[in-house]
């Protein structure tokens, strides 16, 4: 039975080797040596010459000379790591310099290894085959890279492009909704359901432009159209909004500001931030629980509170909890239903208001979300007048 003989081909059989030395007889020596090895070699005496031949050649290892007259080959390095995917080419100095700091410059420069002369035939080929294995994995590692780079911008903007078609059947729901709440007449019981499903349209909605907010935020910031806002007046009008839900499940929404308070904000995004808070609080506090909004000047800064007597936030959760995505457990009888995006949308509002946010414990029960904003100055200056308190529970 005959028997039949296969050869494989190496991965690096025929690789291109640029071997760069002003010695004459080195460049012959090397050429025979990896000519021996099925490689294809390209030989310059200079680095003016090497970096000519860079772009045409091609080559896929390097073999660089350190000491050479005119441009060592330290300057040759450091030029080609420059070059558009210059840290993937594979560099191998040559050197017999024994000298400590020649090897020291030789790796700050990015060289992958060093061969000490006379070179080796064996440890020579050695070396070309590890390094080309571990750059074409490096390379490898890249490309996927990339891809799943790629492949996630996709997924964002397919994602925004699925939230943002959801606006406008909510927004024709929205509609329907406050024509039927503004209409008479129905059995209380039909009205109490009504604003309920009002009130949950409207999260949706908010739930909707946190998460478009967020990923233009990500990609270009957010734009801000600031004004100045007199919170007296202002925070009444933004508790309105949550009135109904608050009455339904048996909460005090009551606020404390001076009256001649006011911040520089841009109305809407600080509006929506409140918001978010306030229905956190009304959310995860049990029944017959009281929610409170302070504001005061503090220091060079307006600095406005949200008080619960929910669950509070575990200490060990306070920095992270305005991190995308991030949510806590479910404890007792309340579940946290949500996107885990509120929180992380008010961040990303107060830092771009220049300010910020965190959360404290509210004793003896319950959380204190902070917010502080730059201060725009009083509206009555030289006037003090105590804080007008007021209670929105019918």
């Amino acid at each position: 039975m005959e028997q039949q003989s296969i050869s494989f081909r190496r991965a690096d059989h025929g690789a291109r080797i640029l071997v760069v030395d002003d010695d004459a007889l080195a460049r012959r020596s090397l050429r025979a040596m990896l000519e021996r090895g099925y490689y294809q070699v390209e030989t310059a005496e200079g680095g003016a010459e090497a970096i000519e031949l860079l772009s045409s050649y091609r080559p896929e290892v390097v073999l660089l000379d350190i000491q050479m007259p005119g441009m060592d080959g330290l300057e040759v390095c450091r030029h080609i790591r420059e070059r558009p995917h210059g840290d993937l080419l594979p560099i191998i100095f040559l050197t017999g310099d024994e000298r400590p700091e020649i090897h020291s410059q030789a790796l700050r420069v990015k060289g992958d290894d060093i061969l000490r002369k006379p070179i080796h035939s064996a440890e020579l080929i050695i070396r070309i085959r590890s390094l080309m294995r571990l750059k074409r994995l490096q390379a490898e590692v890249q490309a996927e890279r990339d891809n799943l780079l790629d492949l996630q911008k996709q997924r964002e903007q397919l994602f925004e492009f699925i939230v943002h078609d959801l606006k406008n059947p909510l927004a024709a729901i929205q509609m329907g909704l406050e024509l039927m709440d503004a209409g008479t007449g129905g059995p209380p019981s039909s009205q109490v359901q009504l604003h309920r499903l009002r009130d949950t349209a409207r999260a949706m909605g908010r739930m909707i432009q946190n998460i478009l907010d967020i990923g233009r935020a990500e990609q270009v910031g957010l734009e801000l159209h600031k004004t100045q806002i007199p919170l007296s007046t202002w925070i009444p009008s933004l508790l309105k909004e949550v009135e109904s839900l608050a009455r339904h499940q048996h909460h005090d929404l009551s606020w404390d500001c001076p009256s001649d308070l006011e911040v520089e904000a841009d109305p809407e995004f600080l509006r929506r931030l409140l918001l978010n808070l306030l229905d956190n609080a009304l959310k995860y506090s049990s029944s017959g629980s009281q929610t409170r909004i302070e504001a005061r000047s503090a220091g060079n800064s307006i600095r406005l509170e949200v008080q619960d007597q929910g669950q509070g936030i575990p200490e060990d959760m306070r920095a992270r909890i305005f991190g995308k995505f991030v949510r806590l457990e479910e404890r007792g009888d309340l579940s946290r239903s949500g996107s885990g995006l509120g929180l992380a949308f008010c961040r990303l509002v107060a830092e771009a208001h220049e300010g910020q946010i965190w959360v404290e414990e509210n004793r003896p029960k319950g959380s204190v979300f902070v917010v502080e904003l730059p201060e725009a100055g009083r509206a009555c200056p030289g006037v003090s007048e105590e804080g007008r308190t007021q209670s929105l529970r019918e």
